[in-house]
């Protein structure tokens, strides 16, 4: 496992591509966050929140599981506001945007706290924001490897946008916030929250038991993205791609290649 882990986070650090999963790819969801954590514990880099996503319906049972989680590195972190631009840097195994919806958190979540409940996070949100999940990963091949190789590199997750705020988003049908994603100019998905089954904070208390169960807690100004709103959008270096909230947010993206660091 710290071969694994050593392997990934230093083909990040570089901004190399793996032609294959390091070693052993994990069998069970256990071994990959187990890689995942020590993955996180090798880097050295600062966490600045979590992204969650779906697992397709066929995989959930024999996983134990509807969702996955992974990091998201201070580092990597984009603020944006209501229009303008921005440069998405990816890695070069694989790399797509979703359009998505950010929690930010108002107070720490205690893993003794847990189990948690949506109802019981409402007051442990300060802000729901538009917002974009850079997704990418150092392994070729690794966007279609399935759930546990994908939570085993930090959930494939390469960043994250965080938009404006959303006035008064408690008491929105989530299906009255939409988003767009275009790429090179070509509509690719239209959507809104009523993707993201049961709501942003069904994502959050999905996330906030998953780390409970790993010792680990939330901090009060983590970010969560909630999962992908309106398609997972394949991209590389070069390309263009505009992500549209109506009335909250338009921002042009260009999509280049991750540098060393």
């Amino acid at each position: 496992m710290d071969q694994v882990a050593k392997a990934l986070a230093e083909a990040r650090r570089k901004a190399t591509e793996l032609a294959s999963f390091p070693g052993e790819a994990p069998a069970d969801l256990a071994a990959a966050y187990a890689i995942q954590d020590r993955t996180v514990a090798v880097s050295g880099r600062a966490v600045a929140g979590w992204k969650v996503a779906m697992i397709l319906p066929p995989l959930r049972d024999a996983l134990g599981a509807d969702r996955l989680a992974g990091p998201i590195f201070a580092d990597s972190v984009q603020e944006a506001g209501a229009e303008g631009g921005l440069q998405v840097p990816v890695y070069p195994g694989f790399a797509a945007l979703e359009c998505e919806f950010v929690l930010r958190l108002a107070r720490p979540l205690d893993p003794s706290a847990a189990p948690f409940s949506p109802d019981s996070l409402a007051d442990a949100v300060a802000s729901l924001h538009a917002g974009v999940e850079i997704a990418s990963s150092v392994v070729a091949g690794n966007g279609d490897a399935g759930p546990c190789p994908t939570v085993a590199d930090l959930g494939n997750n390469g960043g994250a946008i965080v938009g404006p705020a959303i006035q008064g988003w408690q008491d929105k049908a989530p299906a009255d916030m939409l988003s767009r994603m275009t790429v090179d100019g070509a509509t690719v998905g239209e959507g809104s929250a009523a993707a993201v089954p049961g709501g942003p904070l069904a994502a959050l208390a999905f996330l906030a038991n998953l780390l409970a169960g790993r010792g680990i807690g939330l901090k009060a100004g983590d970010i969560v993205l909630t999962g992908q709103t309106n398609g997972v959008h394949r991209v590389k270096a070069g390309q263009s791609a505009r992500a549209e909230f109506p009335g909250v947010m338009a921002l042009d993206l260009t999509v280049t290649a991750k540098r060393p660091v």
